[in-house]
């Protein structure tokens, strides 16, 4: 009997889809989809043993016969090498900007303007391309089949299942002949070019404020941040080098995000000089900019694309990968233009606020890359200080700006030098300043004034629970399931209060709805609160798998990890702290265990005092707290980094 594999697309890699009107097309389509697939394996079952590489929000297990074996893109996708993943994402984006690397109309400013987008691209990439690519060809080696079969061909991840049965000389064949699927695929294409044409126009349109001038007494410490919770790192930053002497200045990335706006704004009424990227290039500098680049750009693509070497360098097992990767890399003139506007921006931000030195958080965005290099042009010292705590599986991060890294634990250092190679001496471990503020108050004071601020009535046990966006990584049907098992649990414990920690990814708004949909209306939700906080005043948190999990435990909040059963959510990169027992584990749907657990956890104190400490052993390398001179030591790594290029 032959054996097949039929591989059906996979759901979007990031988030849901926002919009009601676009979920509701999707949730319909989904349906269909289903129904689908279970046609299919039902028809090819008669005569071929059949295997499935599907998504849990496309598939049916209730309706998929038992002789047939399902294999999910979430689960999968922790068990490929995501190092060697890693390795073809950059060959792939290193070939295809190379076919670019003589257009001079491509530098800008001293500046190759493909290296503001190098991160960027790598992670469209690598998400969308690189790691279906790794799963389906893992599940081709565990499943050994004599041919493949697509439902449809049509989407992203059944052209990289066609290209990978190519490398392998193995027949590919569709399933289904419904146009729904191409109109599915033609749609979420377009989505990415469309998100690049928005990213432009929000460039140009926004609106400007003449930034304000303001005499600096100390060293003029620049700060730029692109996303609000970077706040969270450079905030207390910023307060540190304050109170050390120094003259802080924040630039933010855009205005056009309101809560990185109500940050600013924070900043801004605290005393700090504060401005928008945009701010320093009128509106009318920009357009222009932009008419006169669009057309070198556009042709300088379409030369890059014609590079007769182009699709040997872009090749896999000796296959190009080409016409899955065109989408994302040669339509870049949108992202290029972006990357122009921004470096301009930076150049004149820099020249008006003259800084001493630079500090970023993050090494993916336009803003902060383009800062960082005009501050490296003009021999400015900078910071890179990242408040990752491991390293990402992913790696799309290049830790390539920035002459000093600073890290907040001994692991990222350690993992930097060993797998990256970064010299020791550039990295610098400094402690976590995002925990300072709550690790400064009494425990008592800090649950009393968390329970305030939450309107919360005295004496109960409190527990905060962290939520987890959809991704590759996790399903729709996987996040509901963990907030149904929670609300069933909480429900059989009684007197005990629960807060809801939106993760940054998620729409608060649409996590509501849902929330009220899967039966917890009362639910406390919080966004923007200081996790920290929350984690130092609770009794106990539950999440599924975070980093956030090692700063509860370095705050000394016992954690209940609530998992999909037979799933292994550490793989090879995220820290093993179920593995080690560091904290309890229960399965996903299984309520009535959630709260027998929290039970032992919240009134059992011999069993609660070992938690802890195991805990706090385990976070420790992860973790460190700062040691009280935060601002010195920042001021003094730029001193350091000065004095260095000096030669003194």
């Amino acid at each position: 009997m032959i054996r097949l594999l039929l591989v059906t697309e996979a759901t979007r890699s990031i988030g849901e889809f926002r919009r009601p009107m676009v979920r509701r097309s999707f949730l319909a389509y989904a349906h269909w989809y289903r129904r689908a697939v279970t046609r299919a394996v039902k028809r090819l079952i008669e005569d071929h043993e059949v295997t499935v590489l599907g998504a849990r929000q496309l598939v049916d297990a209730s309706a998929i016969p038992p002789t047939v074996a399902v294999h999910y893109y979430d689960e999968e996708a922790y068990a490929v090498d995501s190092r060697e993943l890693e390795s073809l994402t950059q060959r792939l984006v290193t070939g295809w900007w190379q076919a670019t690397s003589d257009e001079l109309d491509l530098s800008y400013r001293g500046v190759w303007l493909p290296d503001l987008l190098t991160v960027g691209k790598r992670l469209r990439v690598r998400l969308e391309v690189v790691e279906r690519l790794g799963i389906i060809n893992r599940v081709l080696d565990e499943v050994k089949p004599d041919q493949l079969r697509l439902l449809s061909g049509a989407s992203m991840t059944e052209q990289v299942a066609r290209l990978v049965a190519r490398a392998r000389g193995l027949g590919v064949r569709g399933v289904s002949r419904s146009p729904l699927p191409q109109l599915a695929a033609r749609a979420y294409a377009a989505l990415f070019p469309r998100e690049d044409r928005i990213n432009l126009q929000q460039l140009l349109r926004q609106e400007r404020h003449a930034p304000v001038s303001q005499r600096a007494e100390g060293r003029r410490i620049l700060f730029v941040t692109c996303r609000s919770r970077h706040h969270l790192l450079v905030d207390p930053l910023i307060e540190a080098v304050r109170s050390a002497g120094a003259s802080p200045r924040l630039v933010a990335q855009s205005n056009e995000d309101p809560e990185l706006s109500a940050r600013v704004s924070d900043l801004s009424a605290a005393g700090v000089p504060t401005a928008y990227l945009m701010d320093y290039l009128p509106q009318a500098t920009a357009a222009r900019l932009v008419r006169r680049f669009r057309p070198l750009f556009r042709r300088a693509l379409r030369r890059a694309e014609r590079d007769p070497e182009l699709a040997e360098r872009v090749s896999w097992r000796g296959v190009s990968l080409w016409p899955v990767l065109r989408p994302f890399l040669a339509g870049s003139e949108a992202s290029l233009l972006a990357a122009l506007l921004c470096q301009e921006a930076a150049y004149r931000a820099v020249r008006a606020t003259r800084p001493d030195a630079l500090v970023v958080t993050s090494d993916r965005r336009l803003g902060e890359r383009a800062m960082a290099f005009v501050a490296r042009a003009n021999g400015i010292p900078s910071l890179l200080f990242s408040g990752t705590l491991v390293l990402p599986r992913d790696l799309t991060s290049r830790f390539d700006i920035g002459d000093r890294l600073v890290v907040i634990g001994e692991h990222l250092r350690e993992s930097l030098v060993r797998e990256l190679g970064i010299e020791a001496g550039r990295v610098s471990v400094v402690g976590d300043p995002r925990s300072n503020a709550a690790r400064l108050v009494p425990t008592g004071r800090l649950r009393e004034e968390v329970r305030h601020d939450f309107s919360l009535a005295p004496g109960r046990p409190l527990v905060v629970f962290v939520s987890k966006y959809v991704s590759l990584l996790f399903s729709a049907q996987e996040r509901e399931g963990f907030y149904r098992t929670m609300v069933a649990a909480a429900r059989q414990l009684g007197d005990v209060d629960f807060i809801v920690k939106v993760h940054p990814n998620e729409d608060l708004e649409r996590l509501r709805e849902q929330v009220g949909e899967w039966g917890w209306p009362e639910a406390l939700l919080t966004k923007d609160y200081d996790i920290h906080r929350l984690f130092g005043a609770a009794d106990a948190a539950v999440m599924v798998t975070s980093m956030a999990g090692l700063e509860a435990m370095a705050l000394g909040c016992p954690v209940v990890a609530v998992q999909t059963a037979g799933k292994d959510f550490e793989g090879e990169y995220m820290p093993p702290y179920v593995s080690a027992g560091a904290v309890r584990r229960v399965d996903l749907g299984k309520a009535a265990a959630l709260a027998d657990t929290l039970r032992v956890v919240l009134w059992n104190p011999a069993e609660r005092a070992v938690m802890i400490e195991r805990g706090r052993a385990f976070s420790a390398r992860y973790v460190h707290p700062v040691d009280g001179r935060l601002g010195e030591r920042v001021l003094a790594l730029a001193e350091e980094i000065s004095a260095a290029r000096s030669g003194s």
